[in-house]
């Protein structure tokens, strides 16, 4: 019986963007995990130099599927995966419309809020018009809100404040992160995390629970990467409805912006029991305390049959 040929896997990991180190800490995990005996590993950082797609191209080029280890934008954005779209080197994860859009909160929000699932009321400010009409958003805000920037993860640039002194300083910090800023009502309720996995036939995996600890008021840099920060329950400590309705919600979401390979949709459930959509990402993190191999564990597949499954989607015909 003939040898198995190895897979040769391009694993790209790095990027440019504030998410990097967390970026270098996921390829890491990933190279460590992925069998030997099925993949021959190709690493592939990206740097801020254009040029490493020049000493790259070689590898790319020899490589049956790229892996992405990237968070954030130039590399979670649509980018990374146009280039590899027209080298025509499949991929995990989602593709660029949907990676695109997934990035933009604003414009998923939009999206998901057609569909008539629940959105907190936001509003969206350019950095080109907050200098001239800032006292105008700022007038027509009430109450206790949520400001990020409207295109990068991992919590960076987050204030949650009702006091309009802090709102203002709040804005100025995200507009360190972003050009747009998206300030929202503050939802008061649970946070719950749901992670989807397929193309076309689609898998929720089970519910996470999210607790930040240390008087943290929500699921900030510290609490996804530090686990003396937060407490993470898989499965949730919910009912089997609540749960399930999570699940369909979050299905509904991946299907509905194009996702692929994996996405987690992230959630608030006030205590009414109504269920809002926060934000959807579709390169997750892969480091050893993430969420979705957490999830994917409780599923009954270890680290290593996760990223087996990624490389499975990425290699499916369309």
């Amino acid at each position: 019986m003939a040898k198995k040929k190895k897979l040769r896997v391009a694993l790209i990991f790095g990027g440019t963007s504030q998410e990097r180190e967390v970026s270098l800490i996921s390829g890491k995990n990933v190279a460590q995990y992925l069998d030997k005996k099925k993949y021959i590993t190709e690493k592939i950082e990206v740097t801020k130099e254009s040029s490493w797609i020049a000493k790259n191209i070689k590898k790319l080029l020899k490589s049956d599927v790229a892996f992405l280890a990237l968070h954030g934008p130039g590399g979670e954005d649509g980018t990374v995966q146009g280039m590899l779209d027209l080298l025509k080197i499949p991929y995990t994860f989602s593709g660029m419309l949907a990676s695109a859009l997934a990035m933009d909160k604003a414009k998923t929000k939009r999206l998901v809020s057609s569909e008539g699932l629940l959105v907190a009321p936001h509003l969206l400010i350019k950095k080109n018009e907050y200098n001239k009409i800032s006292k105008k958003y700022l007038a027509e805000i009430r109450g206790k809100v949520v400001i990020k920037p409207n295109r990068i993860g991992s919590s960076f640039g987050v204030t949650i404040t009702s006091d309009k002194q802090a709102i203002k300083k709040g804005v100025e910090l995200a507009f360190k992160h972003d050009d747009e800023v998206m300030i929202e009502d503050y939802v008061s309720g649970k946070e719950f995390t749901v992670p989807v996995l397929g193309n076309k036939k689609l898998q929720a995996l089970p519910v996470i629970e999210i607790v930040p600890k240390n008087g943290s008021e929500f699921f900030d840099f510290k609490a996804k990467y530090y686990t003396e920060y937060r407490d993470e329950i898989v499965p949730a400590r919910i009912s089997n409805s609540l749960a399930k309705k999570l699940q369909e919600i979050a299905v509904k979401i991946h299907d509905l912006l194009g996702c692929r390979g994996v996405s987690r949709s992230d959630f608030i459930v006030t205590n009414k029991g109504q269920i809002y959509f926060l934000e959807i990402n579709t390169i997750p993190g892969l480091t050893e305390t993430s969420l979705v191999p957490q999830s994917a564990a409780v599923a009954g597949m270890s680290y290593s049959q996760f990223l087996d499954k990624l490389i499975q989607l990425a290699l499916e015909k369309e």
